[in-house]
């Protein structure tokens, strides 16, 4: 069994719950939850890789993909069994998916011929460099301290 998520670009035509509805509508052996970013869907692993490339193509560059470490509904990671409050894991995905905007712009790009490998190389590089290292040694003062508010 494989779960994955499916997010959609703020950009995407395709809303939640059309992308729902889309899901239900084929005829697959998968569990489908709607959720506020896409989707879920569950089921066999070669099911699933295949429902999520037709769903990707839906909209070229626009829908995303990943793996999801739990299943649908697992006790241990959703909010109906944990009394609400996101779960973990929802931050991080809430800040991907602000960047998707921008990865399928860069896509479509590409696609078109108008970047070459070398120009988004260095752009990347330009990118990187403008953030620096966090020191080691000031993370660890960091995360003691706030562990000592806490406990």
């Amino acid at each position: 069994m494989k779960t994955k998520v499916i997010v959609l670009s703020e950009d995407a035509k395709t809303s939640p719950s059309r992308l729902f509805r889309f899901l239900n509508s084929l005829n697959y052996n998968i569990k489908v939850k709607e959720t506020c970013f896409g989707a879920y869907i569950e089921g066999e692993d070669e099911v699933v890789d295949e429902v999520a490339n037709i769903v990707r193509n839906l909209e070229k560059n626009k829908i995303f993909c990943k793996d999801r470490g739990y299943p649908i509904w697992d006790k241990r990671v959703c909010r109906a069994y944990r009394g609400g409050g996101p779960r973990f894991g929802f931050h991080q995905l809430e800040a991907e998916q602000r960047t998707l905007e921008l990865i399928s712009k860069g896509l479509d790009e590409l696609e078109k011929g108008n970047l070459d490998e070398r120009e988004i190389e260095e752009k990347y590089r330009e990118i990187i460099s403008r953030y620096k290292k966090l020191d080691i040694e000031k993370f660890k003062e960091t995360v003691e301290k706030e562990l000592s508010n806490i406990l």
